[in-house]
């Protein structure tokens, strides 16, 4: 027989008829969760009960019997939290009821229980069967006192006690020494704030950007809690919840030694959180989400007495007194939010990057003047805070005159950037007149760098950058995210599809599919493709190399050298046959690109 939910949706009617539908929904989450962990009770008290001579048994029993007891009290208490908020004001002269509501919630589900149990029985043995009769009058009579209870606490004819349970034993237990961080401890960012400041959509982001471990503080607790045998870990000195907490993470961590950043939500208790501050130190970024209580309960879209109430019981906690390292202002869009913590994830460093003269680059004569033109007037502008650098050929010593471009990446802070832009015109210019050479140029401005808002092609130049490829310019007071290979992998599934589908554009749209841009995106989807494996390879030959080698079942794709190419792109040498190859080739990457999604 499966067990039947708990359904209150009658009983609590009023009352829930008082919430917006995201606290009903919490409402109902609490309720399931109360009742799923007493059958669970039911069943381990059970599986105890087995075989009394079983020590082991019954000790591991016990264990998970305090785990299950503190999960309910946890939801208990929740239930209680959620339906106090929305509780109206009463007067001390309307009758205090004896117990909370979750504490008849919590016997509601039981006597549930216990009639599920109970027919079960009757199934096998008929004697059993008026017990049947006698608990399904205990479930009617329960529903309906439960039913009136809501309703004068909706009208505010009968108040609550408050439903805190005070369990003290097991906290006495302490070990011998201050627990330290594990060596494998990554980065913690502590997220705090108000109600429906956005600490859930702030660990969502982190978790799914930069792939963070997210975990909420109350969960750390109870796991470390019942690792300890502690029944209540809330009643613990601040200090003691701290040594809890840095030991669960230091498990963790030890456990997963890859993970480079952890972040807790719900941080609401002022010195719980310093004392674990003062353990990890600034391994530790405690960030309070500050939203106003206007467009908190514009976004919510409850009622205000039950957020304010809700404020009331965090503020009682200490939420609004966190020793923030950093408050974020969440009051405007999301764009906004996302960049914050993108900055607080990978804090933007002053890097050490190689500088080249434009007079050391393989690049002809007037081209080198030209570009050393350039990096002067750049210099100019702001050599504090500018970057300044040719990617690709330019710099790699692959760069073919009449069919390479450069490349050119500037980086600068927002006042210099129309200055910036008038300078690499005059530059694209210069250019232009040296032989019709292509300026590919991408003007960014440093706050969009330092927050990591860029396309995938430039993540991968500043980690060439990084790694030590020249630049033409980087001032010393410029300050840039690290940005990782892992990280640009991780992108390049998106950058790849794009190629993909502009190249089959290129191929089947009329007059568009020539030499040059035909070659080159047979190439770029190559580098992608083994980019995704991990695999960084720069010059064209070498990137269709490594592709023919690595991709199984690609196959050879027989193009002609890159001299021929070049040739009958500028003079028109056996165009017919140089472009008949490259199509085959294209062709043959693309049908290969399609098997492997299919697969």
């Amino acid at each position: 027989m499966t067990l039947s939910p708990l359904p209150l949706s009658d009983p609590l009617g009023r009352l829930l008829s008082l919430l917006p539908p995201k606290e009903r929904a919490r409402v109902n989450e609490a309720v399931d969760g109360l009742h799923h962990t007493n059958h669970r009770l039911w069943l381990e008290e059970d599986a105890v009960r087995a075989d009394p001579v079983d020590t082991v048994r019954i000790a591991d029993g016990k264990r998970a019997i305090d785990q299950l007891n503190m999960d309910r009290v946890r939801f208990a208490e929740r239930l209680d939290e959620l339906i106090g908020a929305v509780c109206p004001p009463v007067t001390t002269t309307a009758s205090l009821h004896t117990e909370p509501i979750s504490s008849v919630i919590d016997r509601l589900s039981v006597t549930m229980l216990r009639l599920h149990h109970t027919q079960l029985v009757a199934a096998d043995d008929p004697n059993a069967g008026s017990r049947v009769a006698g608990v399904q009058e205990q479930v009617h009579d329960l529903r309906e006192s439960l039913t009136l209870l809501a309703e004068d606490v909706a009208t505010g004819r009968r108040r609550l006690p408050s439903g805190k349970r005070f369990k003290l034993y097991g906290t006495t237990f302490r070990t011998d020494t201050r627990p330290i961080p594990s060596p494998n401890l990554p980065r913690i960012i502590a997220l705090g704030g108000m109600s429906e400041c956005g600490k859930s959509t702030s660990g969502m982001f982190l978790n799914r950007d930069e792939e963070a471990a997210r975990f909420k503080i109350g969960y750390l607790l109870t796991q470390a809690a019942a690792r300890h045998g502690l029944a209540d870990p809330y009643a613990l000195s601040p200090t003691r919840q701290a040594e809890l907490l840095l030991d669960e993470l230091n498990r963790f961590a030890d456990a997963h030694p890859d993970i480079e950043l952890i972040t807790i939500e719900s941080v609401h208790r002022a010195e719980s959180i310093t004392a674990l501050k003062e353990m990890t130190g600034e391994r530790l970024r405690v960030v309070y989400i500050d939203v106003p209580l206007n467009i908190r309960l514009e976004r919510s879209g409850g009622d205000r007495r039950a957020l304010e109430e809700k404020d009331r019981v965090k503020s009682d906690r200490g939420a609004d007194r966190i020793p923030a390292d950093e408050v974020v202002d969440n009051s405007g869009s999301v764009a906004r939010l996302r960049g914050n913590l993108w900055r607080m994830a990978r804090p933007a460093i002053s890097p050490r990057l190689k500088i080249i003269s434009p007079e050391d680059l393989r690049l002809p004569f007037t081209v080198r003047a030209a570009t050393s033109r350039l990096v002067d007037l750049l210099s100019a502008l702001s050599e504090e805070r500018c970057l300044a650098a040719l990617t690709g050929s330019a710099v790699n010593g692959g760069w073919h005159e009449g069919w390479s471009d450069i490349d050119l990446l500037v980086i600068a802070e927002d006042e210099h950037g129309i200055r910036a832009a008038q300078t690499v015109e005059e530059y694209r210019a210069e250019l232009e007149e040296l032989g019709g050479i292509h300026l590919g140029a991408t003007i960014l401005p440093l706050v969009e760098a330092q927050v990591r808002r860029l396309p995938s092609r430039v993540l991968a130049a500043l980690v060439m950058l990084q790694e030590g490829a020249p630049a033409l310019l980087a001032g010393p007071a410029l300050r840039l995210p690290v940005i990782t290979r892992r990280e640009v992998e991780r992108d390049t599934s998106a950058a790849l599809a794009e190629a993909v589908a502009t190249t089959r554009r290129l191929r089947h749209d009329p007059g568009r599919g020539g030499i040059r841009p035909l070659y080159k995106h047979l190439v770029l989807i190559c580098r992608l493709l083994l980019r995704e494996q991990s695999v960084w390879v720069n010059g064209n030959d070498d990137v269709v190399s490594e592709a023919q080698r690595l991709l199984p079942g690609l196959g050879r794709l027989d193009l002609p050298e890159l001299p021929e190419v070049i040739a009958a792109h500028r003079n028109g040498t056996d165009r017919a046959a140089v472009l008949g190859a490259i199509v085959t080739a294209v062709d043959q990457l693309l049908a290969w690109y399609r098997r492997q999604c299919a697969a």
